[in-house]
């Protein structure tokens, strides 16, 4: 299906929905704040496990580190399509895009861009090698086969090894978990003859044994990445999921995770619509291990082994281009709890990397092998403090050392926790940037091996209360996170010498983030995020893409028996992209209504950018307008 919508020509203008809504979102805003999250945001931390943060499951009254999380039942309240369009609601993290669904996508964490965090997909590390830095392509990552995202913020170099100097992102896949055959899906169709679907479907016997297997999708015609441009650039996108574990004994199970993408886009050149250009990804992934307990429990240890390759291949009027990356990793964590307050994790992996293209005649690659241990302590009740350090010997730059310390103290008779963090990081230069070249734009020395990684080091201190039997929470987190040895374009430079240099001097990242979640009544839910960053370069300009200002606003309302409300406001405030390009103020606001017309089967309407906000992340880059979509979803048996 599809609807008709107002022509760019007849779009609000640039901050009029701001100007007109601002105040309403901040009066709800406050509200959320002098009023767990049941509403769309962040699940209420207090009463669930969180496995991020040590790598083990922990109580989350017990963790130090700043954390949020997403559940199936939050990504189901507003039936989006790809995983960005929820993390960007999230405290800390903005985004920025190159046009329509499946242009390149920016993610950053506390002001630290997709090179600095950690994407774990089931385990899986699907960032790609062959980039010319190393992160994950999240215009492709689709919501159908996710039930529960974790975001950790901050230094985590220790557990997590490069590349996790803002934080990691952690994403589960759906799992059966009723006994039984189990089956859900849905199918969506609206603006821009977009259709998108997803069908998951499950099996879990009375052993904890389970498989399941997602299949899900999107096609679009999209619209013209190009501000300016009348060429609609349209993206398919076929994704196919799966995980399974069969229990050997009760202290013993085989696990695996497989997944496999396959992607077109069509692209527009620069600044200008152009046609016959497209972009074509495939990625596999996939991983497996066992996990077994010793000492009647107290011994826990996981070993696995996953391994990654993904194709870029580029059909462009004046030549084809490919690049090719894969990974391959094993590892082993093991958990060994002296007592109920005193446990040890441990553990070692190794990992290669490497990538082929079209501009250099050989295939570069690294190895990195990393060692680590964290102990975890309560020396009181409610005080749990954790300690850890990482070795890492690197292929290329040789040894490199991390470490990170949290407490965290919890309060049971008011309901509050104080927290805190500090840590060290690192990130490996790319192989691009090692050994990458470009002659085609005179480019032969692009890549420098004599490059040394960037180094990080954050904290934060935060406060997490709760009021009203959990009805109400609210949190507040400071942070800084400096990072030195920055890896830059030094330009065309000096003949023969590299194009990549370390740049010396400190990138400052500072800010504040604020949270509240209230259940007003039994329905209607409230949940608010707001963050403020202030960025420093060593020159003195703000890092790019790194908005000041960002609130997120959400509220679920269930009027009826049987229908359910959600509506969501986005301001995004003092975006930056460089000092000769000005961004201007946004707010996006969206909302959805769905009927359960019988048990497990619901339809629903969303709408999305309401007020036809005329925007750009990207100066010259195309937005999406008012945009209405209608969907149908089903879950059997019914929860």
């Amino acid at each position: 299906m599809s609807y008709s919508v107002y022509t760019t020509a007849e779009r609000a203008p640039k901050g009029t929905a701001r100007r007109a809504l601002l105040s309403s979102a901040a009066s709800i805003a406050l509200l959320a704040i002098a009023a767990p999250a049941h509403a769309q945001g962040v699940t209420q931390l207090e009463g669930i496990v969180i496995n991020s943060a040590n790598r083990t499951p922990t109580e989350a009254a017990k963790v130090g580190s700043a954390v949020e999380v997403l559940t199936e039942k939050d990504i189901q309240k507003q039936s989006k399509t790809y995983l960005k369009d929820y993390l960007e609601q999230l405290a800390g993290v903005s985004f920025s895009q190159n046009g329509p669904p499946g242009s390149s996508t920016r993610l950053s964490v506390r002001g630290v861009g997709l090179k600095y965090v950690k994407v774990l997909v089931d385990g899986i590390d699907i960032s790609d090698p062959s980039g010319t830095t190393t992160e994950t392509h999240f215009e492709h990552l689709l919501v159908g086969d996710v039930s529960r995202i974790e975001v950790l913020k901050g230094s985590q170099s220790t557990l997590y090894g490069g590349d996790a100097i803002g934080g990691v992102i952690s994403v589960e896949t759906k799992k059966a978990t009723k006994p039984g055959f189990s089956v859900s899906g849905g199918a969506e169709g609206g603006q821009y003859n977009t259709f998108n679907g997803a069908a998951t479907a499950g099996y879990a016997a009375t052993d904890g044994s389970n498989i399941s297997f997602t299949v899900q999708g999107v096609d679009t015609d999209g619209f013209s990445a190009f501000a300016d441009g009348i060429e609609d650039d349209g993206y398919r996108n076929v994704t196919f999921s799966g995980r399974g574990e069969y229990y050997l004994s009760p202290s013993a199970k085989i696990f695996f995770a497989a997944r496999s993408l396959d992607a077109r886009l069509d692209v527009d050149g620069f600044g200008a619509d152009t046609i016959g250009t497209f972009s074509d990804t495939v990625q596999h992934a996939g991983r497996a291990g066992i996990d077994f307990s010793l000492l009647d429990g107290a011994f826990q240890n996981t070993l696995a082994i996953q391994g990654m390759r993904i194709e870029r291949n580029f059909t462009e009027q004046f030549g084809d281009s490919f690049f090719d990356g894969e990974r391959v990793k094993g590892e082993y964590k093991g958990v060994f709890s002296f007592n109920e307050r005193l446990s040890l994790l441990f553990g070692a992996d190794w990992e290669q990397t490497s990538l082929e293209n079209s501009n250099i005649n050989y295939r570069p690659e690294a190895d990195v092998a990393g060692y680590f241990a964290q102990l975890m302590m309560e020396p009181i009740d409610g005080l749990v403090l954790t300690g850890g350090g990482r070795i890492d010997e690197h292929s290329t730059f040789g040894q490199f050392e991390t470490y990170r310390l949290t407490g965290a103290y919890h309060v049971s008779a008011t309901d509050t926790k104080f927290r805190a963090t500090v840590g060290t990081g690192f990130r490996a230069p790319s192989l691009d940037e090692l050994f990458g070249g470009y002659p085609a734009f005179g480019l032969v020395f692009y890549g420098n091996p004599d490059l040394q990684p960037e180094e990080s080091q954050s904290w934060d201190v935060g406060i997490d209360q709760g009021f009203l039997n959990g009805r109400v929470k609210l949190g507040a987190t400071y942070f800084e996170l400096d990072t030195e040895n920055a890896i830059a374009f030094a330009g065309l430079g000096i003949p023969g010498q590299p194009n990549m240099i370390n740049i010396p001097g400190v990138t400052e990242r500072k800010g504040v983030e604020l949270t509240g979640t209230a259940l007003i009544t039994e329905g209607v839910a409230v949940t608010t995020a707001y963050t403020y960053i202030d960025t420093e370069t060593p020159t003195g300009g703000r890092v790019p893409f790194v908005p000041r200002n960002a609130l997120t606003v959400g509220i679920d309302l269930q009027p009826m028996d049987k229908v359910e409300l959600n509506v969501t406001g986005r301001y995004v405030g003092d975006p930056f992209q460089s000092n000769f390009v000005e961004l201007d103020d946004y707010f996006l606001l969206s909302a959805k209504a769905s009927y359960e017309f019988t048990p497990g089967w619901k339809a629903y309407v969303r709408g999305d950018n309401l007020l036809d906000e005329e925007y750009e992340t990207i100066d010259s880059y195309g937005t999406a307008g008012l945009s209405v979509f209608g969907g149908i979803t089903m879950s059997l048996p019914n929860d």
